[in-house]
């Protein structure tokens, strides 16, 4: 019987993470049509500005994606359980958004110095 509840509640973690999951995806791709609107209206110096700071930025972290990538299949194999997994990709998970909202950070500084509204915050209803 346990094991049925336990497997019971295990979808059912696993239905509320796909649905946030497709949620949020429909929440970035509104947040990126938005985005490709608002650029597709830049001259061409704006848009090279933006370009030349997302490069800047791309090349400025990729040693930290690359260590990121690599701290993550460590952990994961040397994870030998359930739990060991689940918290090698939540710290992953968590590693990720950190990275994302410096890309944020930065990239928002140059979308303000050439007109345009900031990207939101990753949580889409966060304060």
């Amino acid at each position: 019987m346990i094991p049925s509840i336990a497997l019971t509640a295990a979808t059912l973690q696993q239905s509320e993470v796909q649905a946030q999951s497709r949620f949020e995806r429909r929440i970035q791709e509104r947040i990126e049509k938005r985005r490709l609107q608002e650029e597709s209206k830049l001259t061409d110096t704006q848009k090279q500005q933006l370009f030349e700071a997302r490069r800047d930025w791309l090349l400025s972290s990729y040693d930290q994606r690359l260590a990121l990538l690599n701290s993550g299949q460590t952990c994961l194999e040397s994870a030998q359980t359930f739990d060991a997994g689940k918290t090698c990709r939540e710290k992953q998970r968590q590693a990720r958004r950190q990275l994302l909202e410096q890309s944020r950070q930065v990239m928002n500084s140059e979308r303000q110095r050439v007109g345009l509204s900031p990207l939101r915050p990753l949580k889409p209803f966060s304060v």
